[in-house]
């Protein structure tokens, strides 16, 4: 073989010579100065470019001089300079410029050794492809680099024409990758993480769960946990949008390379719709073609999916403020002491005076101020109450439409009670032939607020939720009631009521001071009055004593009855000198229930006494007497009456309280609609002493402890049922509308879970064809297409969407590229003599190529429905 340095120039320049007349313009030059600085491209050769038309020429007539073409063209530096050895010639000149030592000018070395080989390396396997290597048989698109001088850039137009041969891309990795590569472990991992967490979120949803202490001031704020449940539904979108996207280049990439399907560029581009939502409006012309398809639908709905996915989660997930389900359970508070207790009232009550400097007054003293401001507190509440109905005209004389008692505890709870065992006034009147007003107040038991703020009941207060908390408990528990019978006596009937009346006074009144300890007010035989039978008298129950009959505008007390008496008495004045008596005494009522609703702004105390209220006390305790008067509660009522200078007529003391109540001595037989009655206003004033009684008082209707002990000095609980409904952070839509973000958290773990499935079934994972970078780089590396004519500069229009597309393989080299489907749209491809001729391989052949045995295998798979 000979290899000498001037037969191969000769052959070169020969070769090259045919260029100049049918490829370049006649103002243009080559740039190719293998000598030159400014343009030297070592590495890149020279190829011949392609004709417009004409017959394919053999390698011989390509190698032999010809008398029609010239021997090339040389080309000089114009710089003053010495920086080429080639003489610029004009173009078609038959005169060679070349010199023995060198090669053809427009070839660099690169090119010129593989063209030598090519012509002189017989039975080489170049040698059998040369005519492919020499020139490519049909046109290229690109035109080869020109430049109006050779000082300028090359032109926009120039461009290398590759061929078969010339291109040696050889797959460095492998067409897809293991179960072990990063790759794969990743998804994988991102998959499980996704469906996991997708599930767990759509389990959240449904349950609602009640975090009860777990957010709050006192461990996790609600700033911080709206937080964390943000971060969590939205690292679950991005695991999502990424696992969904790699399983949507999969089925792509799959079905591109299989024989039965293809691919469209509206295909290409659904992975956009669920990254970038916004090009589904910016780019309507992809989803039209894609989004009628099974897996166009499947990627529009995903995208949807995780655009809504995080609102999904706010709404369905992220913990709100809200009312719970009512729960029936056993609530548990202290005792301490007996009902009515006036040892533990005095005890409770705070002073700054030391017990040891006023052991025998100092707690009546601290009681009756307790006693005088609550009393009176709670009255001006309820003669405001009067103001408003009558300003409004919502007066009336039914008990039930009446304004109902108020009261207050703890300066931040509201109590309010109810009237019950309500009675016709002129019915009763008729039936004593006087006029008689029966009224019973019923008042919610006190320790209950004690028991809900108990830590053993385990309610979330509205203070551990920064003052945003709210809580409401029915307890079936007694509920205090007082009862007030007022009626109107003449003065005869009450002589045997007055002492100044009796028939052996001495005409000297007592006072305040000496009444009643220094008088003898033993009956040895009570005579029978006019209201026994209205008021209870009896041997046992013996009419009340006064001191004198008051003046008008006045009241005097009685308190004067040895232990043992059920009730307390009122003797009042009005101003026509008109006599009522009046009684008063409480009992524990199992008709009511308790209510106490708390909030960060205070409480509200109330009674239920509705007939269908089913945590009713009788209820709970079927056997429970209804109006068992309680006796302690007398001591309690005497303090409260002489601190409200109920007694101030035993010197006509003309007190304030005395005078209004006297106002309010109903003057007929009905109640007068725009004014309380006495027995009301009296109710009011004492409901001060229920509530007082009630505190750490049982919750049961009777003392059952010891009965020689009537408080505890260690309290003991007592369960008590209830039904309790809290505000507190829970998961769940406060809105019913809100419900339809199921849908969204649904369909994502079920698109999770298909993707899981998917992933641990497929193994292998095919390289993602789709991907931006491996798009780009499958796109540089495939021959142009007639297919997508006029796409370069504006991007695809209508009709390019729907183009079909698959992935062939040259096994020979384990090169892949993009081909124009053709059966499904007839277009023909200007390259497939080049590119695809060389895909009939044996099975022999294909046996040596990891990427040909991929290719095989996934081309021999069955086609899904996707």
């Amino acid at each position: 073989m000979d290899s000498s340095p001037k037969r191969t120039s000769t052959s070169l320049r020969q070769q090259s010579s045919t260029l100049s007349d049918d490829s370049f313009e006649s103002s243009s030059t080559l740039l190719a100065s293998p000598t030159s600085t400014s343009f030297r491209r070592p590495g890149y050769a020279r190829v011949p470019s392609v004709v417009e038309e004409g017959p394919v020429p053999s390698v011989d007539e390509v190698l032999q001089p010809s008398s029609d073409h010239s021997r090339g063209l040389g080309i000089a530096n114009i710089d003053t300079q010495k920086r080429s050895t080639v003489s610029r010639v004009p173009v078609g000149s038959k005169s060679s410029p070349g010199t023995p030592s060198s090669s053809d000018p427009l070839l660099s070395p690169a090119s010129s050794k593989s063209i030598h080989k090519v012509h002189h390396d017989e039975g080489s396997p170049y040698e059998r492809n040369a005519p492919e290597a020499i020139y490519t048989p049909e046109p290229n698109v690109y035109q080869p680099f020109a430049a109006d001088s050779d000082r300028e850039r090359l032109h926009k137009k120039a461009a290398p024409a590759l061929s078969n041969a010339n291109l040696r891309c050889t797959s460095k990795r492998a067409l897809a990758s293991g179960r072990s590569s990063w790759l794969s472990i990743s998804i994988l991992i991102l998959s499980i993480y996704s469906t996991f967490f997708s599930g767990f979120w759509l389990f959240i949803a449904i349950i609602k769960p009640r975090y009860n202490h777990m957010i709050g001031s006192k461990h996790m704020t609600q700033q911080t946990a709206s937080v964390l449940y943000a971060a969590f539904a939205k690292s679950i979108e991005l695991s999502f949008v990424t696992v969904f996207v790699a399983l949507l280049g999969q089925i792509l990439s799959k079905r591109a390379l299989g024989e039965r399907k293809s691919i469209t560029i509206a295909e290409m581009s659904m992975r956009s719709w669920v990254l970038q939502p916004g090009t589904m409006i910016a780019h309507w012309e992809s989803v039209r073609y894609a989004a009628v398809t099974y897996l166009g639908a499947i990627a529009l709905v995903a995208a949807v999916m995780a655009t809504l996915y995080t609102t999904a989660s706010d709404a369905l997930v992220a913990p709100r403020l809200k009312f719970g389900r009512a729960e029936h359970r056993l609530m548990y508070g202290k005792v301490s002491t007996s009902f009515a207790n006036t040892y533990t009232i005095m005890d409770r009550c705070t002073t700054p005076i030391p017990k040891r400097d006023d052991p025998d007054s100092g707690g009546q003293t601290c009681v009756s101020l307790e006693h005088s401001g609550e009393a009176y507190h709670n009255y001006m509440q309820y003669l405001g109450a009067w103001s408003e109905h009558i300003g409004v005209g919502n007066s009336s004389n039914n008990m039930a439409d009446r304004p109902a008692p108020v009261a207050m505890l703890y300066d931040n709870t509201t109590v309010r009670g109810t009237w019950t065992e309500v009675t016709n006034m002129t019915e009763l009147s008729q039936k004593w032939k006087r006029t008689v007003n029966n009224v019973t107040m019923a008042m919610p038991h006190s320790g209950i607020v004690k028991a809900a703020r108990d830590p053993r009941n385990d309610i979330v207060q509205p203070q551990d939720l920064s003052g945003l908390g709210e809580y409401h408990v029915q307890a079936s528990v007694p509920s205090p009631v007082l009862n007030v019978l007022c009626a109107e006596l003449t003065e005869k009937e009450l002589v045997p009521m007055v002492y100044a009346e009796w028939p052996g006074f001495n005409g000297t009144y007592p006072n305040s001071t000496s009444w009643p300890n220094q008088f003898n007010l033993a009956l040895k035989s009570p005579k029978k009055t006019a209201v026994d039978d209205l008021f209870g008298f009896s041997k046992d129950q013996v009419y009340p004593i006064f001191p004198k009959l008051p003046q008008p505008y006045n009241t005097v007390l009685n308190y004067s009855g040895i232990y043992g008496a059920q009730a307390i008495y009122l003797l009042a004045t009005s101003r026509d000198s008109a006599y009522t008596l009046c009684s008063m005494r409480a009992a524990l009522g199992t008709n009511c229930s308790t209510e106490y609703h708390s909030s960060g702004s205070g409480g509200s105390l109330n009674t239920n006494c509705e007939a269908d209220n089913r945590l009713m006390y009788g209820r709970s305790q079927p056997r429970a007497p209804n109006g068992m008067w309680v006796r302690d509660w007398v001591n309690v009522a005497s303090q409260w009456g002489l601190a409200l200078s109920l007694n101030a007529g035993i010197t006509d003391g003309m007190a304030s309280n005395a005078r209004l109540l006297t106002q309010l001595i109903p003057k007929s037989s009905t109640l007068e609609m725009s004014l309380p009655s006495i027995s009301e206003a009296l109710a009011v004033l004492a409901s001060c002493t229920l509530i007082q009684s009630a505190l750490d008082s049982p919750f049961i209707h009777y003392w059952n402890y010891s009965t020689t002990v009537t408080t505890l000095a260690d309290p003991q609980y007592q369960a008590f049922n209830a039904t309790l409904r809290t505000v507190n952070f829970q998961s769940g839509g406060t809105q019913r509308w809100q419900n339809l973000f199921f849908i969204v958290l649904l369909l994502v773990f079920l698109g999770n879970l298909c993707c899981l499935v998917y992933f641990l079934a497929s193994g292998n994972l095919v390289t993602d064809f789709v991907e931006p970078q491996n798009l780009f780089c499958l796109s540089l590396l495939s021959p142009p297409s007639e297919a997508l004519e006029g796409t370069c500069a504006g991007g695809p229009d209508k009709e390019h969407y729907s183009t079909m597309w698959n992935i062939k393989l040259d096994k020979s080299r384990d090169h892949v590229w993009f081909e124009h489907n053709e059966k499904n749209r007839g277009t023909l491809h200007k390259y497939k003599g080049s590119w695809s001729g060389s895909t009939q391989q044996t099975e022999i052949e294909m046996q040596g190529s990891p990427v040909a045995r991929m290719y095989s295998r996934i081309r021999k798979k069955r086609s899904s429905l996707l």
